[in-house]
């Protein structure tokens, strides 16, 4: 192994304050994706609140169907439990995180030296063949991981019963 294997550059493959971002975002969503395997278990009606059943049923599950599967059984569960009320508003957000999360880990985002901005280039395919690219700011990450986090809360609030606040509301 070449010793300086584990040395990178600084800035690269992007400036570290992107990077940075970034790293927040993985740990987030790693959070909010162990969040959804005790919610599908605590709503499928486990008692543990972390049943071996429902990790071995969610290990299959992709997030947005373990999305699907939350949301029926909250609407299945609601007239029973008033608390569940507002469970397609906690859906919405759910989802509203997931898309702002796979824009940036499902493409590429670059430093273009030449223009001194980081890049997202990606491509879509409904129909025809679409190219896109677009500079991203550190805001339009920061954005994301915060709609991670208000899903997390909002997700943490409707399994508990009891309000839990993004960070940035908190005393």
């Amino acid at each position: 192994m070449h010793p300086d294997r584990h040395n990178f550059r600084p800035n690269w493959p992007a400036p570290d304050d992107y990077l940075l971002e970034l790293g927040r975002m993985t740990a987030l969503w790693g959070s909010l994706d162990a969040a959804s395997v005790l919610a599908f278990g605590k709503f499928a009606g486990y008692a543990e609140i972390l049943d071996i059943r429902a990790v071995i049923i969610t290990a299959h599950l992709n997030f947005q169907q373990r999305l699907d599967a939350i949301s029926a059984l909250c609407e299945h569960l609601a007239p029973s439990y008033p608390k569940l009320s507002n469970y397609e508003l906690v859906i919405k957000q759910l989802k509203a995180a997931q898309k702002a999360r796979n824009k940036y880990a499902h493409n590429g985002a670059t430093f273009n030296e030449e223009t001194g901005k980081v890049e997202l280039s990606y491509a879509t395919a409904r129909g025809s063949l679409r190219l896109h690219s677009e500079t991203v700011h550190i805001s339009d990450i920061k954005e994301a991981n915060a709609k991670i986090h208000e899903g997390l809360c909002s997700l943490h609030s409707l399994v508990s019963g009891k309000e839990l606040l993004p960070i940035w509301e908190r005393a």
